[in-house]
C-alpha cells in the first residue's frame, strides 16, 4: 500500500537543511585545504568533484501506519477530517571523500555534532532545526548511532581513476504527521482541531491539540521511542 505523499520529502530536506545550518568541517593546519569550510550536503549522491567531500543524506522508512486516537476526531481548519500517521525509520548520512584522512575527519566531526545533540540541556543548531518541524514532528535517538557501510572503490562518476572513500551512519527516528484525504497534502500540525466524541450520548467537544512534542503524557511517561524498539 502506497503511503501518503509528502512526509518523506519533508524529513529528507530537513536532514539536509540541518546539516547545512550547523556542520562545518575544521581542517588541521597541516591539511592542504586548511581552515574551516562548509561540507557539501545533498539528497543525491555526488557526481562531480565540486560536490566532494560531501555528505549524502537519505531516509529509510521501516514502519508507516495510521495513528488513530480513540474517542476523538481530527479535522483541519476547514472542517475536513484528516488522517494522522505514525512512522519509524532511519536517517542515514554517508560521508564521501577522495582521501582516507578527509573521510575520517568529516565522519568524526559529524559524529561529534550528533553526540552534542544528545545533550538535551545544550541542544546545538542541528537538533534545534530538527525539533522545529511544522509539518512532520519527529523524535531522533541522538544517543545511539548505528554504523553503516565503509569502503573504498577506484573510479569516480566523472570518469577518473581516483579512489572514492565512503563511511555511513544512521540514527533511528520515530514521528507523526497529518495528511488530508481531500488535498493529499500534509496539514500543519498547529492547525489540527481535535474533537472529543462522547460514546454515550454522541455529543462532541473541540479540544486544543498539544504542541510539540505532541505525544500524550502517557506516551512520554512510558517512553514513546522505546515502545517502538528504539
Amino acid at each position: 500500500m502506497a503511503g501518503p505523499p509528502g512526509y518523506l520529502r519533508v524529513i529528507k530536506t530537513t536532514e539536509v537543511a540541518a546539516i547545512q545550518s550547523s556542520f562545518v568541517a575544521t581542517y588541521p593546519e597541516t591539511d592542504p585545504e586548511g581552515g574551516s569550510q562548509k561540507v557539501f550536503c545533498s539528497l543525491d549522491y555526488p557526481v562531480d568533484p565540486q560536490a566532494i567531500p560531501g555528505v549524502w543524506v537519505d531516509f529509510e522508512t521501516t514502519m508507516l501506519e495510521v495513528a488513530s486516537i480513540g474517542g476523538q476526531v481530527e479535522t483541519d481548519l476547514t472542517g475536513n477530517t484528516v488522517n494522522r500517521w505514525r512512522f519509524q525509520g532511519n536517517a542515514t548520512f554517508t560521508v564521501v571523500a577522495l582521501s582516507n584522512n578527509e573521510r575520517d575527519l568529516i565522519f568524526d566531526e559529524l559524529v561529534s555534532m550528533i553526540a552534542f545533540s544528545a545533550q538535551s540541556g545544550a541542544p546545538g543548531s542541528f537538533r534545534s532545526f530538527i525539533d522545529t518541524g511544522g509539518l512532520v514532528q519527529s523524535t531522533w535517538s541522538f544517543d545511539k548511532i548505528e554504523m553503516r557501510g565503509k569502503g573504498e572503490a577506484q573510479g569516480t562518476p566523472w570518469s577518473t581513476d581516483e579512489v572514492i572513500y565512503e563511511q555511513g551512519l544512521a540514527i533511528q527516528v520515530v514521528g507523526e504527521f497529518v495528511s488530508s484525504p481531500v488535498t493529499l497534502a500534509l496539514v500543519p500540525l498547529k492547525e489540527i482541531i481535535v474533537t472529543a466524541v462522547d460514546g454515550l450520548d454522541g455529543s462532541s467537544e473541540s479540544v486544543p491539540v498539544p504542541g510539540p512534542p505532541f505525544y500524550s503524557e502517557v506516551d512520554l511517561e512510558l517512553g514513546f521511542p522505546q515502545r517502538f524498539g528504539l
